[in-house]
């Protein structure tokens, strides 16, 4: 336990040191919020909602989920095969601190970073986009779920991709369907039924969906919450299996 924590810290100086990505899965979700935040038809009920607004459902949901994504889609894989590349890893595996314990570190940073961009969004959006409080009880735990969901996608690219450029790639290639299915460019509610039901069973358009009916003070769909369990299960078990320091 006293060496994650230290790692922690080593790696979190790390970050710190080169503020890109962490600054762009920071920024980014918060920016979003504000720009679609300030248009007028987001804070009127809506219909396809449920009579909920949107201010208080897809645009903290979005936002939310486009964090999580950065963090484990890009930041998490791409710092870890840029490690293996670069032999950190195999360096690690001869000492007492095994390299179990550098993934222990990224997962717990880049989950800080998460957090922290949640809680960036909810002071902004209640503070000065005029978003009502969410019912953090629900939120908190689905938004544990969604780190077990995802980032074990985060660790199976790290797994299979032998460099920092290879991960990108394959961050990337997961990325543009996933953010289509999860709704970003275009809300679910508004989309054809068939585009809907496939993002029911993705698991960042399950994280997504559950963050929005939590943060409106309803339960998440059990459909949602089992799709996001079996990407713990399978990501992780697969991250496992392949994984290799060098």
């Amino acid at each position: 336990m006293r060496a994650l924590a230290s790692l922690v810290v080593v790696e979190t100086r790390l970050m710190l040191r080169e503020v890109g990505g962490p600054m762009f899965t920071v920024l980014l979700p918060v920016v979003l919020l504000v720009v679609v935040g300030l248009t007028d038809s987001v804070h009127k009920p809506d219909p396809a909602l449920g009579g909920h607004r949107g201010i208080d459902t897809v645009i903290p949901s979005m936002s939310v989920m486009l964090s999580m994504a950065m963090a484990a889609f890009f930041m998490l894989p791409v710092v870890l095969a840029n490690y293996r590349e670069r032999g950190v890893l195999r360096r690690f595996a001869t000492t007492p601190v095994r390299p179990v314990a550098m993934l222990g570190a990224q997962l717990v940073m880049n989950a800080g970073v998460v957090l922290f961009s949640t809680l960036l969004t909810l002071v902004i959006g209640v503070a000065a986009l005029d978003m009502h409080l969410p019912d953090l009880p629900l939120v908190v735990p689905t938004l544990l779920l969604g780190l077990l969901g995802l980032f074990p996608i985060g660790l199976l690219v790290a797994s299979v991709a032998g460099s920092a450029k290879a991960a990108t790639g394959y961050s990337l290639a997961m990325w543009f369907p996933s953010a289509f299915f999860a709704g970003l460019y275009v809300p679910v509610e508004y989309m054809p039924r068939v585009l809907r039901r496939i993002g029911d069973f993705t698991p960042l358009g399950a994280f997504r969906q559950a963050v929005q009916a939590a943060w409106a003070g309803e339960a998440p769909h059990p459909l949602h919450l089992a799709v996001l369990g079996a990407s713990f299960l399978i990501a992780g078990g697969l991250a496992v299996r392949y994984y290799r320091p060098a």
